[in-house]
């Protein structure tokens, strides 16, 4: 019985093993795959968690539009994922995460009148600072 344990516990580390490098490996063509064919005017995420706009695509490197105006060279390997276009307005610069309607009825219910301006009752504090409270001049 002990003379089994050992050969079947190694059968079943290699099948382990066997099933997670084939995991890797379908993952790793999938990103390949999507890396290839991103098209100019896709939405992408790069691996810094930046999102751009393809400007231009070689077989090496994709030009991206990371502001308005601002096009910079990346490899394809910094390419993440694609935004799918109903999130993609989400990632522009300034985007609302919320509509401006319930921005306005936020802001007048936990409005503070005078921000910065708390009063202290108590001066006890300041005898805990170095330099200040009491002197004794010896």
């Amino acid at each position: 019985m002990e003379s089994l344990f050992f050969p079947l516990l190694l059968a079943l580390l290699a099948g382990f093993m066997f099933l997670s490098i084939r995991k890797q490996k379908k993952r790793m063509t999938e990103m390949q795959d999507m890396q290839n064919s991103v098209a100019t005017g896709a939405r992408v995420q790069l691996t810094a968690g930046m999102y751009a706009t393809v400007v231009e695509s070689t077989p090496d490197f994709v030009d991206l539009e990371i502001a308005t105006g601002v096009v910079t060279r990346f490899s394809r390997q910094a390419i993440v994922r694609v935004v799918p276009t109903d999130e993609a307005a989400e990632t522009y610069p300034g985007a609302l995460s919320t509509r401006p309607e319930a921005l306005d009825e936020d802001a007048d219910a936990g409005q503070i009148e005078n921000p910065g301006t708390e009063s202290r009752t108590d001066d006890s504090y300041s005898a805990d600072r170095p330099g200040e409270g009491t002197t004794d001049d010896k």
